[in-house]
């Protein structure tokens, strides 16, 4: 009997595919903005995982943003090498950092949670401001840039931007496919019958966390590679969290196709309503406003009524049948170890 693939795999080879054609296909221009949608979509896909798929509403996710891209022009101008090999880097420290914060962090829930983490970005702020490594209130300059050839900036921006998305969306489709997610959405439900499946919650959020920080970090050096320069106020800015909240909430919450979605119908809005000036913000927040009352999936929900499949499908499929498995073996605790 022939095997039906999955129609997540089939997705993202598409999305892959899409991917590779782009330098080819689009000018300059559409290029530039096609690395900025990729950067976005990757922070409100990191940041989904959290709100989405854990019930972890993290406000101050700037925070990971921010020291990625600081962590990018030090180490990148420190070791006068490329930008580029070190966006690996920038990922690995805003995952520490994120290790070290998550005993203080979970000891917060809800609101607490939100605005505490809020705290923390803004307490990063406040600290590159007035520290000279830092460049303080003026910020950093990317001078390594001068060693990559003008010609290539572009292409490769895109491509590191790219490539971090695509890295984003395996590594979530792979992660809600296994037990751990099988898990992450359980405790989203309700922590106290997750702990009571066996599922442990502090674990996974810690996991959860550390893997959205990295990605975030990571997402924000291919950010700051563009523009050449940051500062305080721009890498912790709360703006990056109130677009994301809105990409994700528009495209529809706790689904990895929604911020897919989301981030489009965002792109979408802003490149034709911008002249508005105001009454673009009036629009999006009428929209979301909207949205979120009569349309609570979010824009992949009306999408889905219409094409009736899951372009990235994330159930939990067990190794074995049902019928094979002896039931005094299915074991409460089993279910993530």
């Amino acid at each position: 009997m022939t095997k039906k693939i999955d129609n997540a795999y089939i997705t993202l080879f598409v999305i892959a595919l899409a991917l590779c054609l782009m330098p080819i296909v689009l000018p300059k221009a559409g290029l530039a903005l096609a690395t900025e949608f990729c950067v976005v979509l990757t922070i409100a896909l990191a940041w989904n995982l959290l709100g989405g798929f854990s019930g972890i509403v993290l406000i101050g996710m700037p925070l990971f943003i921010g020291i990625g891209g600081y962590t990018l022009y030090i180490v990148a101008n420190f070791l006068a090498i490329s930008p580029y090999p070190v966006i690996v880097i920038c990922g690995v420290v805003a995952a520490i950092l994120a290790y070290v914060l998550s005993p203080l962090l979970f000891r917060l829930q809800g609101a607490q949670l939100a605005i505490g983490s809020w705290v923390m970005a803004e307490i990063a702020r406040l600290l590159c401001l007035v520290t000279p490594a830092t460049g303080a209130g003026g910020g950093l300059n990317l001078e390594v840039m001068k060693l990559v050839t003008r010609n290539w900036r572009l292409p490769l921006n895109f491509a590191s931007a790219a490539l971090v998305l695509f890295v984003t969306l395996v590594a979530i489709v792979v992660l809600l496919k296994s037990r751990f997610g099988l898990g992450l959405r359980a405790m989203r439900d309700s922590d106290a019958a997750a702990e009571a499946m066996g599922v442990r919650t502090s674990r996974v959020r810690l996991y959860t966390l550390v893997l959205a920080a990295g990605l975030s970090g990571a997402a924000g050096a291919c950010y700051y590679i563009t523009s050449i320069q940051i500062t305080p106020n721009s890498a912790f800015s709360q703006n990056w969290i109130a677009m994301t909240i809105f990409i994700v909430i528009l495209g529809g919450i706790g689904s990895v196709e929604g911020p897919i979605f989301g981030a489009i119908v965002y792109f979408l809005l802003r490149e034709t309503l911008s002249g508005l000036g105001p009454g673009y913000f009036v629009i999006s927040g009428l929209l979301a406003i909207l949205v979120t009352i009569f349309l609570p999936e979010g824009v992949w929900g009306l999408v889905r009524r219409v094409i009736r499949i899951d372009l990235l499908p994330v159930a939990h499929k067990p190794s074995a049948e049902p019928s094979a498995l002896p039931s005094s073996n299915l074991q409460p605790q089993e279910i993530l170890s």
